[in-house]
């Protein structure tokens, strides 16, 4: 596990299917699919979209994702890249 340089937060890493490492939140969480537009990243590393389920939504047959840690972090546009 690593810490944010921007906000100190713990993160973990994932590699994309893309071959790109990608910062994210390091608790799982339940994922509905369609539901809406946010991006979760799946242990293999491909995207899906959708919404966090609520706590009473949850089910052992959602898919299960993470959420990438430019969501949540309050200082993730000091990251992001200049075009």
């Amino acid at each position: 596990m690593s810490v944010c340089k921007g906000c100190g937060a713990p993160i973990d890493w994932i590699r994309t299917t893309e071959g790109r490492n990608m910062p994210i939140d390091p608790e799982p969480v339940f994922i509905i699919e369609g539901g809406g537009t946010d991006r979760f990243i799946t242990d293999e590393g491909a995207v899906v979209l959708g919404r966090m389920a609520r706590p009473d939504e949850e089910s052992p047959a959602l898919p299960v994702g993470f959420v990438p840690h430019w969501k949540t972090c309050p200082n993730a546009a000091d990251f992001r890249r200049r075009r």
